[in-house]
Parts: C-alpha cells; structure tokens; sequence
C-alpha cells in the first residue's frame, strides 16, 4: 500500500504513542493461543478492563503514521545537517580568508623583516666600515704623535744641552766682565800712578834737573814693567776671548739660533778691542809725552857728565828709549 494510494480517515498520530498503546496487544494477539472457552466471570467488585488505544487501527495505518513521523524526522535532521553544512561551508570560507589574510599579513610581515634584515645589515656594513677608517686614522694620528712627542723630546734634549752651553758662556762673560772691571781698575791706578809720577817729575825737574833725571829714569822703568804688565793682561785677556769665542762657535753649532748672542758676544769683543785701543793709545800718548819730557831733560843733564866720573846719568836715561816702541 502506497502513500499516494492511501488515504487515511484520521488524523495522523504521534508513532511513540501509538507504539506505546499497540505493542502490548499484539504481542497478546500474536502469542495468544485459540480461543477455548468462554473466560469465568469475574466479580462485580473487579473493575473492567480498559480498551487498547490501537483499537479500530489498521497495521496499514499505524505504518504510514510511522513512515510520516519518520519522514519528519529525516526530513528534520536532513534540514539540520543542511543547516550545519552551510555553517560549516560558511565557517570554512571565514577560515580561509582569515588564512589568506593571516599569510598576506605574514608574508608583507616577512619582506619587512627582510627589509629591516637588509637595512640593518647595510647600516652594520657600514658601521663596521667607518670604524675600521677611523681605526687606521686613529693608528697613524697615533704614530705620527708618537714621532712628534719624539722630536720634541730630542729638541727638549737639545735645547737643555744649548742652555748649559749658554750658562757656561754666561759664566765666561761673567768671568770677563770681572777681568774688565779689574783690568779697568788696574788701568785707573796706573794712570794715576803716571800722573803722579809725571807730577812729582816734574817737580824734581823744576828743582834739581840731575835727580830728576834719575827719578825720571826710575819712573820710566817702572811706566815700562807697568806697560808690560798691561800688556800681558791684554794678552790674557785676548785669550780670554779667544776662549770665549770657541765657546760661542760650539754653542752656534749646538743651538742653531744663536744670533742674538753672537751679536751682544761681537759687540762686546767689539768693546773690548775698542777699550784695548783706547788704552794702547793712552800708554802710547804717555810714553810719547815722556819721551817728549826726557830728550830737552837728558840734553841739559850733559853738562853734569863732567862732574859725574862714572857717565851712569847718561846711562840711566837712555834705558826706556828701547822700550819706548814696544807698545
């Protein structure tokens, strides 16, 4: 019997209740054995049974009501899995595009790290270059301060040795200057020995012309010691400067620039022979005055030869003739 075919006269029942009512009877139907006899009668006070709901129902009936809530339920659980399908496909869908956005996101992620991976490497590149450039300046600015702390060391060595070379020549012109101060004192006393001499000479001129000739004679001899101990302290002091000017020559090839001090050195040297001269000339003038005071002297003592036996006046005067040109 067939849906299409069947047309049922009663509204369709819920199957579990239908189950419910007819199991039991047709289990009883089914294993109930063939009528016998007639059931005794039971007591009044006994209620009577109650009728089977399936009662009036046929197995055709009972079956389509259960192919119907069966229907229902497939068709139910079709819609449901319909349903969760469609979920599923939409949650799929949603799971794929976040992946693909997830895998867009890392891979731009991936070409910025790349990217930053990259610049960071260059920056470091060259990091590491500008420090191994300013290494080899440091290295070379280091050496050449090196060299320089060096030469400066051998000019400070220099520069210490020219400065006890100039200590020892301001020692030497110390020297010199104190051999002046004395030689200028020594040169003061004898002029004004001979200025005493050639006072009291001629003062023993003017009163007695032979002892004066004596005198002068003595006089002379000692104005000629005098002068020849001027000239030997000229002597000494010329190789004084001689001295002094070895010294000056090995302080200029030791200490390069020394002008300053061979010009005050020269200047003085300059001095010196300048007050040399002036000495010489003096000595010289008094030689020459003395010279001039004895010849007119000597001619008019010739009369008292006659007196004097032993010729000695005539001696005595012509004893600083000879000397006279050694200055």
């Amino acid at each position: 019997m067939s849906e299409n075919t069947f047309k049922p006269s009663e509204e369709p029942v819920d199957i579990a209740e239908v189950e419910g009512r007819e199991t039991p009877p047709t289990e009883a139907a089914v294993d109930s054995p063939p009528p016998e006899s007639p059931p005794k009668p039971v007591a009044a006070a006994s209620p009577a049974p109650e009728k089977p709901m399936h009662v009036g129902i046929t197995v055709d009936q009972r079956a389509y009501q259960q192919y119907q809530s069966l229907a229902q339920v497939v068709l139910d659980s079709a819609e449901l899995a319909t349903k969760s399908a469609e979920a599923a496909t939409s949650v799929s869908g949603q799971l794929r595009r976040a992946t693909e956005e997830f895998k867009e996101v890392t891979d731009a992620g991936h070409k910025k790290a790349r990217l930053l991976l990259a610049v960071m490497g260059g920056v470091m590149v060259i990091s590491l270059i500008f420090f191994l450039i300013m290494g080899v300046r440091l290295v070379s600015r280091i050496n050449q301060l090196d060299a320089m702390l060096m030469a400066v060391g051998k000019r400070v060595v220099e520069l210490n040795t020219g400065m006890e070379s100039l200590e020892g020549v301001n020692q030497s012109v110390k020297e010199l200057a104190s051999q002046q101060v004395a030689l200028t004192k020594s040169q003061g006393e004898i002029e004004g020995r001979i200025d005493a001499s050639l006072k009291q000479s001629e003062s023993l001129v003017q009163k007695v012309p032979s002892e004066t000739a004596k005198q002068v004679a003595a006089s002379s001899d000692s104005v000629i010691r005098q002068v020849q101990g001027i000239n030997a302290k000229l002597q000494t002091q010329a190789n004084a400067v001689q001295s002094l000017g070895n010294e000056v020559k090995s302080l200029k090839s030791a200490v390069g620039n020394v002008d300053g001090l061979k010009r005050d050195v020269e200047a003085l040297v300059t001095l010196q022979k300048e007050r040399y001269l002036e000495t010489v000339q003096k000595n010289t003038a008094n030689t020459s005055r003395e010279r001039a005071v004895q010849f007119p002297r000597f001619n008019a003592a010739k009369p008292g030869e006659a007196t004097a036996p032993n010729g000695a006046p005539a001696a005595a005067p012509s004893a600083p003739a000879a000397p006279a040109t050694k200055p």
